[in-house]
This record gives structure tokens, C-alpha cells and sequence, in this order.
């Protein structure tokens, strides 16, 4: 039996989102003067950096012929397709086709508005607007009492399964019971708040054990007291928050540090995923943050790896989706689907 015929007809993860909106297309860090393609929301952007550092991001297609620009050369501020020679100025627009000496209004190509801030290069898809305060507030990242480290990572599911991962931290006690982890998360009782784009999932556990990642970051051995919030911003932006300290110890310091997840549709079923931790703690010392910079992609890598597989699981049943129990966890990753499925039916005007 054709097991595509045997899918339940409720709908499942949304594979498409909303095009205006902000999404994160990368690390400023990481762009400089060379030529980087990248997919975002199906669509190929060419992005680079102009000779006084400001972030350009082309569509990658010349519009002769559908050469990627990132193919080409950076000559200046402007890009030369490597097909026939057409150049592009830093907006798109052509100013050079060495075949003819006639531009046409026409020949030019789809300039992205581009955002750098906290670190993060944000790039706005739709055709409307950019709306500069759509922008998830990221103070931290900026913050010179924080410390900041970050990477990058690549998915082979769709975004939505990772952007429901990070709403429901019941999964730690089992996912990662080797860092962030441990016994007392899956039980602890939790609280939702939400409005028309964000949701917030907040989880105390107090007189909690202490996870294998805390003891060697903060040095909070034993019982601790844990304060999480799990925070979701339409249509990909997350922010882990914690707090933590020593369970029973009057004046205990507090630590507070902030796992902040960019997941950003690379395809519908492919994702980016940039992510930062940062932290008020220890920020002098480069051993906590060498200890996040490489421990903390093997955790999220942990999550992709359960997302890669459920993926593999639920697109043999497409067009349909498979039967699945919702549990009371799965309050504000349903929320978060019910959002991203408004804003895409706003933007088709249903």
C-alpha cells in the first residue's frame, strides 16, 4: 500500500511563510568583500559587503540570462556577471552592458533591504515595505556587560519542526540529558502567554539538579534553582532565557545568559540555523566561552538530528500527514504554527 494514501487530513507543519518579515540570512562577522550566495525562503540571494562595509544582498540571478551573480566578479561597490559582462550597481540596477551602449530601464535586478544589528545580517523577502520595527528586540547582543559567541548550522527539514523544538524544552530531559538536561525539566509545570506574533513558554524548576553544561559554565553544582522561558518571534527568531543559581543560598549569584536560534527557511524542506549565546557571567573568561562556543552546536545539533529524522518520517506521507497526539507541551508550539499560518493567509489576502 502506497503509504501516501493513508495520511490523516489535518494540516501539519507549515512548509510555507510569510515574505514580509525579517528574517536572519547570517553572522555580519561572517560577510566580507566576496561574493556569498545563500537561499532564503527558496529564493537564491547574492550578498557582499561595499568597499565602506555596508551589507548589500542582490537576488542571484542576472536577469539576462539567470547566471548567479555570486559567480561573478566584485568590482567596487558593483557586480560583474560572469556570462556576458552585464555590471550591477550596489541597487540592482545595471550600468554596464558591454554588448550595447543602450541600458534599458528594465535590466536590473531585485535589491533585498538589508539590517546589520546585534551581529545578525537581517533581510526583509516581501515586496511590501520593509518594516524596520518588525525587528525582534536583541539588546543583549549589543550589550557590553554580555559576551557573545555564535555559529552557524544547516538543517535538512523543514524550519517550522525546529521552531516548534524550541517551545517545548520538555524534550531536554531526554535529548540532551548529556548538557542542558536533566530529570526535573520534563515535569516541571509551565505557563504560556502569546499575542498576534510571539509566544512565550516559561518553566520553573526549583531545588532542580543541576545539568552536566551549568556545572562546568557556572560552577552551580548541586541543586540549583532554574527560571527558563522559552520566547518565540514570528516568523523564526528565538530567545532561550535562563536564569540560574543555587538552590537555598542566601545572596547566591545569579546567572543569566540568553540562547538566542535563528531559524531561517532555506527550502521548504531545508533550513538555516544561526545561533548566539550570551551571557552576563564569567564574560573575562574565554574558557566558558570556548566551553559554548563548541558545546553548544552539539546540543542544537542534537535537535536537528531529531528534526532530520521526523522529517524523513512525515514527507513519505505528503501531500497528506500523518496521525499525531497532542500533548499539553505542545501549547505553544501549536500557537506558534497558528501565527505563521495567519500571517502567510494575511499576505495571500484570505
Amino acid at each position: 500500500m502506497n503509504v501516501a494514501t493513508t495520511h490523516a487530513t489535518k494540516p501539519g507543519y507549515p512548509l510555507e511563510f510569510p515574505k514580509n518579515q525579517w528574517y536572519v540570512a547570517g553572522h555580519a562577522q561572517d560577510l566580507g568583500r566576496e561574493l556569498i550566495s545563500r537561499r532564503i525562503l527558496g529564493e537564491p540571494v547574492c550578498f557582499y559587503r561595499k568597499q565602506d562595509g555596508a551589507a548589500v544582498a542582490l537576488v542571484d540571478r542576472c536577469i539576462h540570462r539567470q547566471m548567479p551573480l555570486s559567480k561573478g566578479l566584485l568590482q567596487g561597490n558593483n557586480v560583474r556577471c560572469a556570462y556576458h559582462g552585464i555590471l550591477f550597481g550596489d541597487d540592482g540596477r545595471a550600468l554596464e552592458i558591454p554588448s550595447q551602449t543602450n541600458i534599458p530601464e528594465k535590466c536590473r535586478v531585485h535589491s533585498y533591504p538589508l539590517v546589520e544589528s546585534g551581529g545578525l545580517l537581517w533581510i526583509w523577502m516581501g515586496d511590501q515595505a520593509a518594516d524596520r520595527s518588525l525587528i525582534p528586540h536583541h539588546p543583549w547582543l549589543d550589550d557590553p556587560q554580555w559576551v557573545v559567541v555564535r555559529g552557524s548550522l544547516h538543517m535538512k527539514a523543514r524550519a517550522q519542526l525546529l521552531n516548534e523544538n524550541l517551545l517545548d524544552l520538555s524534550h531536554l530531559s531526554y535529548l540532551h540529558p548529556g548538557s542542558i538536561g536533566s530529570d526535573d525539566v520534563v515535569s516541571a509545570p509551565t505557563t504560556m502567554e502569546f499575542d498576534e506574533r510571539s509566544v512565550r513558554v516559561t518553566r520553573d524548576m526549583n531545588n532542580a539538579i543541576s545539568p552536566p553544561m551549568f556545572i562546568r559554565a557556572m560552577g552551580l553544582d548541586g541543586r540549583i534553582d532554574r527560571h527558563q522561558v522559552a520566547e518565540f518571534i514570528a516568523p523564526g527568531f528565538h530567545i532561550t532565557h535562563l536564569d540560574a543559581r543555587a538552590t537555598g543560598k542566601t545572596g547566591a549569584q545569579m546567572f543569566s545568559h540568553k540562547a538566542i536560534h535563528c531559524i531561517t527557511p532555506e527550502r521548504a524542506h531545508s533550513a538555516h540555523y544561526f545561533w548566539a549565546i550570551t551571557r552576563n557571567y564569567r564574560i573575562e573568561d574565554e574558557d566558558v566561552s570556548r566551553l559554548w562556543r563548541e558545546g553548544a552546536p552539539k546540543v542544537f545539533a542534537e535537535d536537528i538530528d531529531a528534526s532530520e529524522a521526523i522529517e524523513e518520517t512525515i514527507s513519505a506521507y505528503e501531500p497528506g500527514y500523518p496521525p499525531e497526539l497532542d500533548l499539553k507541551v505542545d501549547g505553544g508550539p501549536l500557537r506558534a504554527r497558528r501565527i505563521i499560518e495567519r500571517l502567510v493567509a494575511a499576505e495571500h489576502g484570505a
